[in-house]
């Protein structure tokens, strides 16, 4: 079982023919709502991943709160996520018609909501607990502590990248970060910003995903690297929750490191080949069939 403590967005997503400058006033081609927030989009991915998922997080009691929620109800247990008077957090998404974009956040509720919404019996029996860096920065470290201390799994996604004292970081069980968050990390900790240089560093796992390039992670002794897998890009809002949410799902049925690098890169670009966030998010039949026939 997974437990996700994290953001649960309602994103406004604008289509464009090119990304807007400092200034510039733009006429969007569409635009239309969806769910989202990393800790939701995470959820998700895992649970269509095959795993049982709880989200933990908080939206608010406005009209965006069942936007943000529709996707997580179809196959995510929200019993745990309050209703706030802050208002539900919320991304302005804008999209280009090469796939690239740019986002704005206002965290809402997300930055209200208190870790202690997870009970200790969730976190004795999740194999894994899933964390990211859009609630407030002392909630997210309270929660990677219980989980120390309790010898749970914590797997951080440190997006956006946000400095965590040392020791807190040394307490995760493994940190996912992407090309720009490895660079932020090794200039807080003074390294290198491969991931075996932040796993040296930290003196714990680090998962670094490479776009185009791929992946790569140090942990538990293994150095696994795979490449990405081509598609025709369309959107890669969600690419990096569906990795992450991907591969903790990978984790929790208890395949090797390889493995789930392996079908978390494949989800990863069945994302990217279509639009949208949540709506974009393979079932784990469809990795099935991609990476059957990418491995063939």
């Amino acid at each position: 079982m997974i437990v996700t403590f994290g953001s649960i967005n309602a994103d406004l997503i604008f289509d464009v023919e090119t990304l807007p400058t400092a200034g510039q006033t733009l006429m969007a081609k569409s635009l239309h709502t969806e769910p989202g927030g990393k800790g939701a989009n995470q959820a998700l991915a895992a649970a269509l991943g095959g795993a049982e998922v709880h989200m933990v997080g908080a939206v608010g009691k406005d009209g965006l709160a069942d936007i943000a929620l529709q996707g997580l109800r179809r196959a995510v247990d929200v019993s745990l996520v309050a209703r706030l008077e802050a208002p539900t957090g919320c991304a302005s998404i804008h999209r280009d018609q090469d796939g690239r974009n740019e986002i704005v956040v206002a965290g809402g509720a997300n930055l209200a909501v208190s870790s202690d919404l997870v009970d200790d019996a969730p976190l004795d029996r999740a194999s894994v607990v899933l964390l990211q860096m859009e609630n407030d920065p002392r909630e997210t470290a309270r929660l990677i502590r219980r989980c120390h201390e309790r010898r749970t799994l914590s797997i951080l996604n440190l997006a956006p990248a946000y400095r965590l004292d040392a020791e807190v970081l040394s307490l995760c069980g493994l940190v996912v970060v992407n090309e720009d968050e490895a660079e932020a990390m090794a200039g807080w900790l003074g390294c290198g910003k491969t991931a075996a240089a932040l796993a040296e560093a930290t003196g714990t796992g680090v998962l670094r995903t490479l776009g185009g390039d791929g992946a790569e992670l140090a942990w538990r002794g293994e150095h696994v690297s795979v490449p990405a897998v081509p598609c025709k890009v369309q959107d890669t809002t969600a690419a990096g929750d569906c990795f992450v949410g991907t591969f903790a799902a990978a984790l929790d049925r208890g395949l090797p490191l390889a493995d789930a690098m392996h079908r978390a890169a494949v989800a990863a670009s069945l994302t990217c080949a279509r639009k949208g966030s949540q709506e974009s998010m393979p079932t784990a039949a469809d990795v099935d069939a991609h990476a059957s026939l990418v491995s063939g």
